[in-house]
């Protein structure tokens, strides 16, 4: 049988400008990271400039868990959703290497403000009493697939 005719239940590709618009609008995904055969997975702010993606991660606490997986040159994985309903939903998945970015550097300064016009990040962040350390990492896009089922074409 055709996978068109699973399409309502198992999306349909989307198309390169509403990928865009998602990851621009979205702020927020899970961050896939391995370290060995052992996954972890964060729920994630991230700032998009229409080609790469970055996340900065905020340590809060000596205990934090997510900076023992993350380390420059690595593959990561970010799942980004819109789900509005069972025959209404969006999904993109977003391959790359992640670098971590030099704070005296001015990708350091394009990715902060990229991240604070749209993710769920503050500049605020940076000078906030109670965070030991931000890390801005940027993921250099290497594969997008988006698949989507809209409620108005079922």
């Amino acid at each position: 049988m055709p996978t068109e005719t699973y399409g309502q239940w198992m999306g349909t590709p989307m198309d390169e400008r509403d990928i865009d618009r998602l990851l621009t609008d979205s702020g927020w995904g899970v961050l896939s990271l391995a370290e060995g055969d052992e996954p972890y997975s964060i729920p994630v702010s991230f700032g998009y400039d229409g080609e790469d993606i970055f996340v900065a991660l905020i340590r809060d606490s000596p205990e934090s868990t997510k900076f023992e997986f993350v380390d420059d040159g690595q593959q990561a994985r970010l799942l980004v959703t819109d789900i509005g309903g069972r025959f209404d939903w969006q999904s993109i998945g977003v391959t790359g290497t992640a670098r971590a970015l030099a704070r005296d550097s001015s990708d350091w300064d394009h990715a902060v403000e990229t991240l604070d016009d749209n993710a769920w990040f503050s500049t605020d962040f940076e000078r906030a009493d109670g965070i030991e350390e931000i890390t801005v990492w940027r993921l250099a896009v290497e594969e997008v697939r988006g698949l989507e089922v809209r409620e108005d074409e079922n």
